[in-house]
């Protein structure tokens, strides 16, 4: 399928590794003039140059919780690339603290890394879209339907906000042919879920997941792809769980326990 997006303009926050850089990937290989940004100068710069071997890419160093720099990142962008059509709010973190460990100072900082980065990124975004549409789209993640209790606990109500944000945003910008999406991943192999996730963690997360598997960097990169081009034009305010049916059944194992009953 031809997503129409070459020659397109998008922005991918968070971008120097993980899920976000395999976004800038696939957007590159699809055509799309890229400009990235995270906090990291070095892995930021290291990200591009390797980006940038397949097409045209700009990259910044951006706190995306501070408002003036998140527009200042956007206008530059305009300035290198002409306009922005498409926008991937990427950015967020965990504090792995139980509730009752979080201090105002901690409440404030995963506050602003996973739901003001997005909130200001959407603002961003659209003071270039209002005038020729595009396309936002929302990285939320599988904790904002199925939270992590004891750990990490205020991620999950952050990126539920990020949900619920995509809705409003895509409510208000719609007149202006702005569409505003969102992609809840589950448990993704990034690089730094490959080298500290635990053999018993692992084999926990497959058994409750429908696929017995986690997820790969590109399997969540394509839906985000899809979600930025001309094949998803009538979609708006959409969540799409990219999860492989983790947490939705009592008995996920159950298809693979019948096949081999089957087939026995």
């Amino acid at each position: 399928m031809d997503l129409g997006l070459k020659g397109k303009v998008a922005v991918v926050t968070g971008a120097s590794k993980g899920i976000g850089l395999g976004i800038a990937k696939e957007l590159i290989q699809e055509g799309a003039k890229v400009a990235i940004c995270a906090r990291n100068a070095e892995e930021t710069e290291s990200a591009a140059k390797m980006l940038a071997e397949s097409g045209e890419v700009y990259s910044e160093v951006v706190d995306m919780s501070q408002e003036q720099q998140v527009y200042a990142f956007g206008q530059h962008v305009i300035d290198r690339f002409g306009q922005i059509d498409c926008w991937v709010n990427n950015v967020g973190a965990q504090l792995t603290k139980d509730g009752e460990e979080y201090t105002d100072e901690l409440m404030e900082r995963i506050y602003g890394v996973c739901f003001k980065s997005a909130a200001f990124g959407c603002q961003a975004a659209f003071r270039s879209m209002k005038h020729h549409g595009g396309s936002i789209v929302n990285i939320s993640s599988l904790s904002a339907r199925c939270p992590t209790t004891g750990k990490a606990t205020l991620y999950g109500p952050m990126k539920a906000a990020v949900n619920n944000l995509t809705i409003t945003m895509a409510g208000e910008y719609a007149a202006y042919g702005v569409r505003v999406n969102c992609v809840m991943p589950g448990y993704i192999m990034t690089e730094f879920n490959t080298e500290n996730t635990t053999k018993e963690a692992l084999d926990n997360i497959c058994a409750g997941t429908l696929m017995q598997r986690t997820g790969r960097v590109e399997e969540c990169a394509k839906p985000v792809v899809f979600l930025c081009g001309n094949g998803s034009t009538f979609m708006t305010g959409v969540t799409i769980e990219v999860s492989g049916g983790r947490f939705i059944t009592l008995n996920p194992d159950y298809s693979f326990r019948e096949r081999e009953r089957l087939e026995a």
